[in-house]
């Protein structure tokens, strides 16, 4: 086993006013050969072990687990008889959680066009496969999709687990038109799961007047065996007598009833392209929308809504707006205007206050097939510490330039942090996308940043004139920077990067846990043409 203990270097080799406490401190697993094509995940679990998934398409599922002190305990190949591991390419990953000690997967792969939901439990101690089992399944794919002003009809399953207890849910949408004998109670399907995996409730979701006959998923979460919040935005196919057009739909399942109970959001009214993340702390709960069409009303598009834990009803919505933020990039990343980055994930902490992740994308076309067509630079980083009210307190901004192959939609780090994942693309080569966007570890005096980028654009802070996207792993460096006081340095956490040697790490494997600071992921070493890689631990 390796460890890195030295103190972490920082720009041309200066050493900084900060106390060792501060400085994060590495330690590398033994080496392996770098993973081939495919997609892999860490996750730490509480009896001190760190299970390291990778999915690939020619060996399947395998399983590494390293004990408590880093070494690497057990090798193991998951053999399923329900989900087609050799599959990949029509296959998602929709959660991965530790759940009553045992590391958990939620996978949908498509069987004869049909959506089914699989269940994986593997052994926390040896990694072994426990038990499989089949969710639920959703009708055909090959329908004419209900799309009515900006909003589609959701035909997907979803999973959430609740942050503070081993409950969670499964939301089950079929979005296909719909047909002359078709019960439209019977369209969308919760079911609400105990820590031991038995269904607590199991729910229709509908409305009694049926005001609504399509619903576009936004997001959902589970409060212990109590509640499942769920948010979507209802709409019809064709105008009916008094209807007001789309709207946002906020929906509490109870553990006192069988139904939902439904807070319509009336100022929603025509909202289209909805997206969103509901989020629950203790006894605060928030469903934070972006509408990018509001955007160009001059406004953020971001919306925070706070409900009551009980009735689920509207206590308040506020528009935010990051007056702060964007004067930071107008002096420290020379933007001429605001700061316009997407919602990429909420942290809510138990006294009302909260953390947002933006990021700045846009979008463009490229190319001639469907595969590599769409896609997304992935800008500047921008984060507001907001207070109760939802006002700014603090602010970082980073300038990164990242472009990945695809749309990459809002909220993309919320669904990153709970693993959700499809192999989009068959050519390798472009499969770049767990390398990009950020992470961000808060802390209540120091914070940082983490990602991926070109050497050369290091040294020059960003303000390089011909900058150019990062495109391959390869070329990628890993980068940390520290926030302290108001003021920001950077610290590369492997050794000095340097023309014929780098480091990159894969920002979708990795896994922080929160009560012990410790930050996981998988490393990638190159000198020369020679590449290795390790399982990275870092303590912040």
């Amino acid at each position: 086993m390796n460890y890195l203990r030295w103190p972490v270097l920082i720009g041309a080799l200066l050493i900084s006013s900060f106390t060792l406490a501060q400085v994060p401190v590495v330690t590398l697993g033994p080496d392996f050969t770098e993973p081939g094509d495919g997609w892999d995940k860490l996750m730490q679990l509480k009896n001190g072990n760190t299970i390291y998934l990778h999915f690939g398409k020619k060996e399947g599922l395998v399983v590494n687990l390293y004990n408590a002190k880093h070494e690497l305990t057990a090798t193991d190949t998951v053999h399923t008889q329900l989900w087609n591991a050799a599959d990949l390419e029509s296959t998602e990953i929709d959660g991965i959680f530790e759940i009553a000690g045992q590391p958990v997967i939620f996978l949908q792969q498509l069987v004869k066009y049909n959506p089914v939901m699989y269940r994986l439990v593997l052994d926390g101690e040896t990694g072994k496969l426990l038990r499989e089992d089949k969710l639920g399944e959703l009708p055909t794919i090959q329908h004419r999709s209900v799309f009515v002003e900006d909003n589609l009809a959701t035909h997907d399953i979803f999973v959430e687990k609740d942050l503070e207890s081993d409950y969670y849910a499964i939301a089950m949408f079929t979005g296909a038109p719909i047909q002359k004998n078709d019960s439209v109670r019977e369209r969308i399907q919760v079911l609400h799961f105990s820590p031991s995996h038995e269904i607590i409730h199991r729910s229709w979701f509908y409305l009694t007047d049926s005001s609504y006959s399509y619903f576009s998923y936004i997001n959902m979460a589970v409060k212990g065996k109590e509640n499942v919040y769920l948010g979507t935005v209802g709409f019809n196919a064709k105008r009916k007598d008094g209807d007001a057009g789309a709207k946002v739909l906020f929906s509490t399942l109870s553990a006192d009833s069988g139904t939902f109970a439904h807070q319509v959001l009336d100022y929603t009214a025509g909202y289209g392209n909805v997206g969103g993340e509901i989020n629950v702390v203790g006894t605060q709960v928030r469903m934070l929308l972006y509408v990018p069409s509001r955007q160009k009303e001059g406004t953020s598009g971001i919306i925070m809504n706070t409900f009551s834990e009980t009735t689920g009803k509207l206590k308040k919505h506020v528009l935010l707006s990051f007056p702060e933020l964007s004067r930071n990039v107008q002096q420290n990343l020379n933007y001429k205007e605001d700061y316009k980055g997407t919602p990429q994930r909420l942290l809510l902490n138990e006294d009302g206050s909260s953390t947002l992740l933006m990021e700045s994308l846009s979008f463009f076309k490229q190319g001639n097939t469907q595969i590599n067509k769409l896609h997304t630079n992935l800008g500047d980083i921008g984060i507001s510490l907001l207070d109760t009210a939802g006002w700014e307190s603090t602010t970082m901004a980073v300038s990164k330039y990242q472009v990945i192959t695809g749309i990459c939609e809002p909220f993309q780090l919320q669904r990153r942090s709970k693993s959700e994942w499809v192999f989009r693309n068959k050519i390798a080569a472009l499969n770049t996308n767990t390398w990009l966007s950020y992470d961000y570890i808060p802390g209540s005096d120091v914070s940082f940043v983490l990602f991926n980028d070109y050497l050369q654009y290091l040294d020059t802070g960003g303000q390089d004139k011909v900058r150019k996207p990062l495109k391959f792993a390869v070329d990628a460096n890993f980068v940390c920077y520290r926030f302290y006081k108001g003021k920001m340095e950077r610290l590369y956490l492997f050794g000095m990067p340097e023309v014929t040697k780098g480091y990159a790490c894969m920002m979708g494997a990795a896994d922080y846990n929160a009560k012990t600071q410790q930050y996981a992921t998988v490393l990638i070493s190159r000198k020369g043409l020679e590449k290795k890689a390790n399982i990275a631990w870092i303590r912040f």
